[in-house]
């Protein structure tokens, strides 16, 4: 009887610690932001931020080795958290982040430090284990919400402000929490300040979600002899058949790609400079 105690008692703890991510998250290559449809929120990232390729590379459902002791190191249970996911950049610095989203407002941040921006705020605490450095952020949003960014580092590779690039995640993210920015399931930039921009409405392929169920729209502008992304957006059965955008004048290829990346359709798209003044739709080419 006491036997049997004890092993349901290691299986609650073992549970307890079983760190799951989060159903439904995105991360499109390219783009510097990850995006949840189920827990709908947007963390925003750096642009070296890669899909992961076996040593480096965005994770959404699977840890990197040092992240479990991480996150029992600064006091997170497995089962009051949903990982959003753990990347390690591709950089010289070399360091893991990992986004964490509290399923419920109890742990205690108390004795963390607070940091006041100019439209945010956030708390954080340094730790040091194992010729590791390491800060854990949390960001207090929508009453009683919390989300954990985790970075750490080794010693050797942490300059006195090697915090500095973490600071700027934890900043604008906590603007976009805290604010009144609301889900997002695009991404956009653009080389062109407002006035010049074109209003159109243009057909998209919304056919390809009834086999691939999630498909990833990226637009790409063309330049002379390269090309930059400068929209996203992930489509499901639930978006319309049309796409309303402001684009700057130019050519743009829009490509199509499945969640594994796969090249599924590409359509071109041409917007004259004339369009300017008509703001109107425009066809494909």
């Amino acid at each position: 009887m006491k036997f049997l105690i004890l092993f349901f008692l290691v299986i609650s703890m073992a549970s307890c610690n079983n760190y799951r991510f989060a159903k439904k998250g995105h991360f499109i290559d390219g783009v510097d932001e990850y995006f949840n449809l189920h827990q709908q929120v947007n963390v925003w990232l750096y642009m070296d931020y890669l899909a992961y390729n076996g040593n480096t590379g965005v994770r959404m459902d699977s840890l990197y080795p040092k992240d479990r002791e991480i996150f029992d190191l600064v006091g997170l249970h497995g089962s009051r958290t949903r990982i959003l996911f753990t990347a390690k950049p591709k950089s010289r610095l070399n360091y893991h982040l990992a986004v964490l989203k509290h399923r419920r407002n109890t742990f205690d941040y108390a004795n963390y430090k607070r940091f006041d921006g100019k439209n945010s705020h956030y708390f954080y605490r340094d730790f040091e284990h194992d010729f590791l450095v390491i800060r854990h952020v949390i960001i207090p949003y929508a009453g009683k919400r919390l989300m954990s960014m985790l970075y750490y580092v080794d010693k050797d590779k942490h300059a006195d402000d090697g915090f500095k690039m973490l600071n700027y995640l934890a900043d604008i993210n906590a603007q976009e929490l805290q604010g009144r920015e609301s889900f997002r399931n695009f991404w956009q930039v653009s080389d062109c300040v407002d006035s010049e921009k074109v209003a159109l409405t243009f057909k998209i392929r919304q056919q390809l979600t009834k086999k691939q169920k999630v498909v990833y729209l990226k637009m790409y502008t063309l330049y002379e002899n390269n090309r930059g992304i400068s929209y996203a957006k992930i489509l499901t059965k639930k978006d319309p058949d049309s796409l309303s955008l402001s684009l700057c004048p130019n050519s743009y290829a829009i490509e199509y790609r499945s969640r594994q990346d796969e090249l599924l359709k590409v359509d071109t798209l041409h917007i004259a400079d004339s369009m300017v003044a008509e703001n109107g739709s425009a066809p494909f080419q």
